[in-house]
């Protein structure tokens, strides 16, 4: 299937909006092609093809290590290559979305408080996502992503639910907000514990797609920006409920 139809097919991701400011609130998420990956960026009506230039990685963590990938523009999407004869992988991606300003009259623009002084609000955002493809996939690996959601139990075998956790700069994040999302299925929303572990409810079987943000005030560069804003999420396949 190509990625612009999986993109049609797939756009319910992207409703996992957790912030305000459509800058703030893009979600970064990964799809699975025959024999690759599509890197989706975007909502659910207002797709947006993802800047090779703010995609700074994307790689696929094999159980022969971990191997960078080449994306290209491939309709709405990026998209890339797994590595040759792989039976499953890890694949995680960073996007740095840059600097973005909420104006007095209304709308953002991609600044730093620096060029917009006078802005609303400013704010640095940052995204990363995973996605577990096959069943070879290394997904209990902790990658180190500065926001990372982190499976504790197999998603493909997943039955109901799914165990997580959801780890800031190495450390659990309590109180994180984790919103699911499945095909048709309603949005479902729940919060780490002080552990940063959530049981996130899976609707159905299928692709799914967990999305976390948080964001960090003030921001680690105070002249461009007032808050440092993360996201990240988790893509995995569950096996179809079985039924007689």
């Amino acid at each position: 299937m190509r990625p612009k139809r999986l993109l049609a097919r797939l756009a319910w991701p992207l409703a996992l909006a957790l912030a305000a400011g459509s800058a703030e609130a893009h979600d970064l998420w990964l799809t699975p092609t025959p024999g690759g990956v599509a890197v989706h960026l975007g909502h659910a009506h207002e797709p947006a093809l993802p800047s090779a230039d703010k995609l700074v990685g994307l790689s696929a963590l094999t159980g022969g290590g971990a191997t960078a990938l080449s994306a290209r523009a491939d309709g709405p999407v990026l998209s890339a290559a797994l590595p040759e004869g792989a039976r499953g992988a890890l694949v995680f991606a960073a996007y740095d979305n840059g600097f973005w300003v909420r104006l007095r009259e209304g709308g953002e623009r991609n600044a730093d408080r620096r060029a917009v002084p006078d802005a609303r609000r400013s704010l640095w955002s940052m995204k990363f996502a995973k996605a577990v493809l096959g069943p070879d996939a290394p997904w209990e690996r902790v990658l180190g992503q500065t926001l990372e959601i982190v499976p504790l139990e197999a998603p493909g075998a997943a039955a109901g639910a799914i165990r997580v956790r959801v780890l800031f700069e190495g450390r659990p994040l309590a109180g994180a907000g984790i919103a699911a999302a499945s095909g048709e299925a309603p949005e479902v929303r729940v919060a780490t514990d002080a552990a940063g572990e959530a049981r996130v409810p899976l609707a159905q079987g299928g692709q799914q797609v967990l999305a976390v943000a948080h964001r960090v005030t003030p921001s680690r560069t105070p002249a461009l920006a007032d808050a440092d804003a993360y996201g990240a999420t988790l893509a995995f396949t569950r096996a179809e409920p079985r039924t007689n």
